[in-house]
């Protein structure tokens, strides 16, 4: 079973990965993958062999090379009446974009074999809609099974436009047709190397606070979680249909999305910023956004003005989002949802959240789509600004449009505060945890201890070459052109946690939290009325001895993080060569993840406190439940709650238990030439 994740969705209780190497097969198959996205919009110029290939194959004449021909059949009826041509702007959340690239990720899908898939694709890139080409062959990628953990090059490297601002690929522009600047050299080889900001450094504004944070907005390694974990589990695809859990999705984006606006709430403690603020259909909103990007064919993002009202041409999605919104809270108040038969079905039960995220979200296992829509696509329609079509292909989406730039706009988090809150006050609805839930008899945590916890800025270096236009193939390989960027890190920390137990050998489960000490008032807050912004860091299995134990565990070890994404040009090379026998080329099955880097906010140069949570329950092995995702690998969950026990309101005289335990923490944020001194 395959199941996407939003951000530390609390699910994950042990992620069981495994480092292998690859044989000779698999890395062809992997090479041949990796240079399906490379220029996709010149594919005549880079590897012109291919060009033969895609001429000579036809869908029509190797209909049974795919396991369902009525597939085929429905994609060759619209490819003959006219397909989103080249050149043209994508966004799946265009009902009649999306059906084009569903129809041609099932004909990817369904290929019988590798070879059908790859000569499939193949054509594809010559043919299809260069973005609805890279969103289908990506989601094929991860869904295939003879595709298992492969990688795709970062989408922030396939298409960079969708992740840098206009002025960054304007310097690209100029080095593709001709114009020179220095290059640097590094391991024998030249390339250019373009300095890359944020928004607003060019034209800052002073009435814009929001760009203080864009240094995390704009994190491409952000943008880049959450374009993958949205592919991984599309709204589109029906569980049943692609032999998918049933009984997660809805929970995990409802519980996602709370996390990552919990932690977009922390950088902006971290910046001296309040709460996130509401957002309304009626009123000004505060923030406004100016993206200063554009597509890949010159469109630019539309933008937002501070206080702008929603246009009136949107009024049309607010009427339907509004009678969405009434019926989601009268089902939380009334207890029950309406399905497509007019049935109710409580929702105050164990799989009460995923149908109620489902709902929200609109996905296809919804249990009443014509009458609950889709909430979550309307709000992204209206508070996005996007322009209406001129023509169905002619769009002009907003950076809620688009997954890749989704995070980067602040009226994002609002959105999705308004979001959360119905979830908040549907677990409000429900009895807080009793002691005996909480309890972990003869289990107790002595003392929790953290290594000094420090963030700086360092460089990183992705490839920008895809933006570039290429006279031939030798041109594609010798022009190499990197973005340089300063990027939030932090230093590798380790949790020293002391554990009495005083019964049998048992196991237990860790969780780890992280949340606010103070608000921006420099109150300190009760975690009765803080519960809601603590994200969580970790989560894994122990075995508890009797007597004392004592538990370390390593930052970089968390389920939910992975390190940045290798250059491809560096991943590539490693590929040739263990290709060639003369190196080894190693893969996990757990392919992707959170930014590591990312995992801790930015914190203060003086010091900014916050409370680290620990709590260890009992481990019931007749409980737990094993999932194999194409993003998190395969890891196995506990059958508690997403988010336990913080996913429901605390009472704080009952967080006292011996199993539980808060810790006072510090968080440095340093430059980087003063790591080793204050170390």
């Amino acid at each position: 079973m395959k199941v996407a994740l939003l951000f530390l969705g609390a699910f994950c209780l042990t992620s069981a990965y495994q480092v292998h190497t690859a044989d000779k097969a698999y890395l062809i198959k992997q090479k041949n993958v990796y240079e399906l996205f490379w220029h996709v919009d010149q594919p005549t110029n880079y590897h012109p062999e291919l060009y033969q290939t895609a001429r000579s194959y036809s869908i029509a004449d190797h209909v049974d090379s795919y396991t369902d021909k009525t597939v085929v059949e429905e994609f060759l009826q619209r490819w003959n009446h006219g397909m989103l041509p080249r050149g043209r702007v994508f966004s799946a959340m265009y009902p009649q974009l999306q059906e084009e690239a569903v129809s041609f990720f099932n004909l990817l899908y369904t290929a019988k074999d590798f070879e059908t898939f790859y000569n499939t694709a193949v054509w594809g890139r010559f043919n299809m809609n260069e973005q609805m080409y890279v969103y289908a062959l990506t989601v094929a990628v991860l869904h295939r099974d003879d595709t298992k953990y492969m990688r795709v090059p970062p989408v922030y490297e396939v298409m960079p436009h969708l992740y840098y601002n206009s002025d960054v690929l304007q310097k690209v522009y100029h080095l593709g047709v001709g114009e020179t600047t220095v290059k640097k050299t590094a391991g024998g080889t030249e390339y250019y190397m373009i300095p890359v900001n944020y928004t607003g450094w060019y034209l800052q504004r002073n009435d814009e606070s929001e760009q203080k944070l864009s240094y995390f907005t704009e994190d491409v390694g952000l943008g880049q979680y959450y374009f993958m974990v949205n592919h991984d589990f599309p709204s589109w695809m029906n569980s049943v249909q692609y032999k998918l859990p049933t009984n997660v999705r809805g929970e995990m984006y409802l519980q996602g999305h709370k996390q990552l606006l919990a932690r977009y709430y922390l950088e902006r403690l971290s910046n001296d910023m309040g709460e996130v603020e509401y957002v309304d259909y009626y009123k000004p909103i505060p923030t406004g956004y100016y993206p200063t990007m554009h597509f890949s064919n010159g469109l630019p993002y539309p933008q937002r003005e501070n206080y702008a009202m929603v246009p009136l041409n949107k009024h049309q999605y607010v009427q339907k989002a509004q009678q969405i919104e009434t019926r989601i809270a009268n089902a939380i108040d009334s207890g029950y949802v309406e399905d497509v038969n007019g049935q109710r079905v409580n929702i105050y039960t164990k799989e009460g959240s995923n149908v109620l995220g489902n709902i929200i979200q609109g996905n296809a296992d919804t249990i009443n789509p014509k009458y609950y829509g889709h909430y979550d696509w309307l709000n992204r329609k209206i508070f996005g600004f996007s322009l209406e079509p001129a023509s169905k292909y002619q769009v002009g989406p907003s950076a809620l449009e688009v997954y890749s730039s989704s995070t980067r706009d602040p009226v994002f988090y609002s959105m999705y505060k308004n979001i959360v809150n119905y979830y908040l006050n549907y677990k409000k609805n429900m009895p807080s945890y009793t002691n005996e839930e909480l309890a972990f008899p003869g289990v107790k945590v002595e003392s929790v201890a953290v290594d000094k916890l420090m963030t700086f800025f360092d460089h990183f270096e992705s490839l920008l070459s895809n933006a570039a236009a290429v006279k031939n193939h030798k041109d594609a390989q010798s022009m190499l052109i990197k973005a340089r960027q300063y990027r939030l890190n932090h230093k590798p920390f380790t949790y020293h946690i002391t554990v009495v137990n005083s019964d049998t050998r048992v196991k237990g489960v860790v969780r780890v939290f992280l949340g606010p000490k103070y608000n921006v008032h420099g109150q300190e807050l009760d975690i009765s009325e803080n519960y809601m912004n603590f994200i969580q860091l970790d989560q894994w299995v122990v075995d508890l001895k009797v007597g004392t134990n004592k538990i370390e565990r390593n930052s970089h070890e968390s389920s939910y993080v992975v390190p940045d994404d290798v250059p491809s040009d560096v991943l590539y090379k490693k590929m040739l060569k263990a290709i060639e026998g003369a190196e080894t080329y190693t893969y996990t099955t757990k392919p992707y993840g959170f930014p590591d880097r990312l995992m801790l906010p930015k914190g203060k140069k003086e010091g900014m406190p916050f409370k680290l949570f620990v709590h260890i329950s009992p481990y019931d092995e007749t409980k737990t439940h094993q999932v194999e995702s194409s993003i998190w690998g395969t890891y196995t969950t506990d059958g508690r709650p997403m988010g336990y026990p913080l996913d429901k309101p605390v009472k704080a005289y009952n967080f006292n238990l011996p199993n539980l335990f808060f810790k006072d923490v510090v968080i440095f944020h340093k430059q980087l030439e003063e790591l080793n001194t204050t170390g």
